[in-house]
């Protein structure tokens, strides 16, 4: 059996110290983790530091960088701006799309491609819509794959950020905890 192979996709902030801790926590579970850094080493403590970097290099830009990684096989782990690009570069042969505290709604023309997805969030979260969870999981049931969305207690964005005021480390391992769970 192959080995399990994750692809963590950063957020607005960079690839942090988070990001890596994350990413550590899979790997002690026996997972071969990739971490690209669509950044060039660039991190932000600040979220609107973060998404002003993000809007001078421009989206295209940023998901041109990742656009080519090998996903076959991968589990996609996005978190924030990652979890856009996440479930950009999800294709059918892609195991688990495991999105946290952001997605994308989809066009009403572009269906889903199948691949079951998990969605982790704080109960407020400002950047989570309710419309858009609903939109996105009537679109995952209808290609047939499962959505699992994960409501956490709390207010804020990333509670997988050790820099942010919302951190949990117990809610962060639990996320890694399903997301194992789910591949």
């Amino acid at each position: 059996m192959p080995p399990r192979r994750v692809i963590c996709l950063h957020s607005a902030f960079g690839l942090t110290d988070g990001v890596q801790e994350f990413a550590g926590l899979l790997r002690a579970e026996g997972w071969v983790v990739d971490v690209p850094d669509f950044y060039d080493g660039l991190t932000f403590d600040d979220a609107a530091a973060g998404v002003a970097h993000r809007d001078a290099i421009g989206y295209r830009e940023l998901f041109r960088r990742v656009a080519h990684l090998p996903v076959q096989g991968a589990a996609l782990v996005g978190f924030s701006l990652g979890a856009s690009f996440a479930q950009r570069l999800c294709r059918p042969g892609v195991r688990l799309v495991s999105l946290v505290g952001a997605l994308d709604p989809l066009p009403p023309d572009k269906p889903w491609c199948g691949v079951d997805v998990q969605l982790h969030q704080l109960a407020d979260d400002p950047w989570v819509d309710a419309d858009d969870v609903q939109t996105f999981r009537c679109a995952v049931a209808a290609a047939g794959a499962m959505f699992d969305h994960f409501i956490n207690p709390g207010s804020g964005h990333l509670f997988t950020e050790p820099s942010q005021p919302e951190y949990d480390r117990d809610l962060t391992e639990l996320t890694v905890d399903r997301i194992v769970s789910a591949f």
